[in-house]
């Protein structure tokens, strides 16, 4: 058994599986150095050819980051990804990478599993645009269908309600708990679209990401109230960039 995890899991990405980078990247220098030697032999015969000559300030920069692209995309990142997610699931998103740089070792070692880490979504910390992260949420209509079908089914009226009072929030960015504030019932059949109408106003439309993630779990379990139970998302993430006006 392993005495220490976090070196072992560090020193693990380190062998990366495609062996040839070294070769291939010494290919792709020579490559370009060859064929600058044939433009410069072509000039120092022909000193005329200097006005139309191309390829002279080739180099293999391109070439090379395409080799240490593929290269790193060859360590054998997946398990530690996996502990390191594991690890720290427990903690606030942006103290994570922190808490992993503490326990992993110090120099090229840490600092090459850190960097496999930081663009994967648990520990991703960069500002992305709203229109990147926004999701389409589901078609009024299709809400009041299923809100509908559901109210047929029996405890259905029960459990949208009891969703939408009690199913945990959180901001898919910083992932941090949201405070619910008001919420707005499902009063019957006959309030389906004045209840859809109020969940478009700012203090209530939280919840209209948790009635889409229910709506979403009914219909993909068939209106099987148990199981949608189970596989209901939880917590429910919402759009940092939504506008919130508690009450």
């Amino acid at each position: 058994m392993h005495s220490d995890k976090e070196r072992d899991m560090a020193r693990s990405l380190l062998p990366s599986r495609w062996r040839g980078a070294a070769t291939a990247k010494a290919q792709a220098r020579r490559s370009t150095r060859r064929e600058v030697s044939k433009v410069m032999a072509t000039l120092s015969a022909d000193p005329d050819a200097w006005d139309d000559a191309d390829g002279v300030f080739d180099d293999s920069t391109i070439e090379v980051r395409a080799v240490v692209n593929r290269r790193r995309s060859s360590d054998k990142v997946n398990p530690f990804i996996r502990w390191a997610t594991q690890t720290t699931k427990h903690l606030p998103k942006p103290s994570r990478l922190h808490h992993l740089r503490g326990v992993l070792p110090k120099g090229l070692i840490g600092d090459h599993a850190l960097s496999h880490l930081k663009r994967h979504e648990p520990f991703d910390l960069r500002l992305t645009s709203p229109w990147t992260r926004r999701r389409l949420l589901l078609d009024r209509g299709h809400v009041a269908n299923v809100l509908r079908e559901v109210l047929e089914v029996r405890g259905g009226h029960a459990l949208v309600n009891d969703v939408l009072s009690r199913q945990a929030i959180i901001d898919e960015r910083s992932q941090q708990p949201l405070s619910r504030g008001a919420v707005r019932l499902l009063l019957g059949v006959h309030d389906v679209l004045p209840f859809l109408e109020e969940l478009e106003r700012p203090q209530h439309r939280a919840l209209r990401y948790v009635l889409d993630a229910l709506c979403r779990t009914l219909w993909r379990c068939h209106f099987d109230l148990e199981r949608t139970v189970l596989e209901l998302p939880s917590p429910v993430g919402v759009p940092a960039w939504t506008d919130f006006s508690w009450s």
